[in-house]
């Protein structure tokens, strides 16, 4: 295989999976639980930028509030350490799920699988560099390599979301992030639901979000089909030829196109 093949080689996963997962059925569910869900039968009129600067600040305090209540006062973790107050990571997770939630970056795929995706490959490369002797003297090398093994993951699973980089970081070199291991995961999982929780309520009380929550491209196509077009019901007239109604359909059907 030559140079140039290899450059435009493209491989993307939800080719393979999205044809096996269900479209979205938030349309089917009570009005008032779907609008907080991001379903619209219009498309909603968009707000200024002035409410825009006032709900991303409103939303990004609740949440990140949230998170650091629940990560001091709830005590759902237990460890021989106390945990820490945030992920820092967060704090940017925040500016695109509140402030620029049109962003397919910020969507929840993106937000909550982002940031799980990071932290895995942040750990499994920390613990693999913490059988070196000189682990603190190779830190640098290990977070380097955290954030560039999250960025090629991210963009492999399509849940690219920058501030999963500075998750996968922090499980590299930040001594408090750093010593909780795998008890990580559950730590981010609890965090990013909870922010998509509050943004949820925050964004759709006059904006929409998310734009979508998996992918805005089609799915199920093998559970169900692919879309066809709406079929033609013929009406057959007794005052005219058969040959005149179907050619009036065989019109009908080429403007479909």
């Amino acid at each position: 295989m030559t140079f140039s093949k290899i450059q435009d080689l493209n491989f993307d996963i939800d080719d393979y999976i999205n044809p096996w997962l269900p479209p979205s059925q938030i349309h089917r569910l009570p009005p008032a639980l779907s609008r907080f869900l991001g379903y619209r039968e219009t498309k909603p009129k968009e707000v200024g930028n002035v409410f825009v600067w006032w709900w991303s600040f409103f939303g990004a305090f609740c949440g990140i509030a949230a998170v650091a209540a629940i990560f001091k006062y709830s005590g759902i973790f237990t460890y021989s350490q106390p945990p820490p107050i945030i992920i820092a990571s967060f704090g940017a997770s925040a500016i695109l799920e509140y402030g620029v939630i049109s962003s397919p970056l910020g969507q929840p795929r993106n937000c909550v699988f982002g940031h799980l995706v990071a932290a895995v490959c942040g750990i499994c490369v920390t613990k693999l560099f913490k059988y070196s002797s000189n682990f603190e003297e190779l830190k640098w090398l290990s977070g380097a390599l955290s954030v560039g093994l999250a960025s090629s993951v991210m963009a492999f699973t399509n849940t690219s979301h920058p501030p999963g980089g500075a998750t996968a970081l922090l499980a590299s070199i930040d001594p408090n992030v750093e010593a909780l291991g795998w008890i990580l995961l559950p730590y981010v999982l609890v965090g990013t639901t909870t922010m998509l929780f509050i943004a949820l309520i925050v964004n759709n009380i006059q904006r929409t979000f998310p734009t979508y929550w998996w992918t805005p491209r089609e799915m199920g196509s093998k559970l169900f089909g692919p879309k066809r077009p709406p079929s033609i019901v013929l009406h057959v007239r007794p005052d005219r030829p058969l040959e005149d109604d179907l050619c009036e359909a065989g019109e009908m059907k080429t403007g479909l196109g």
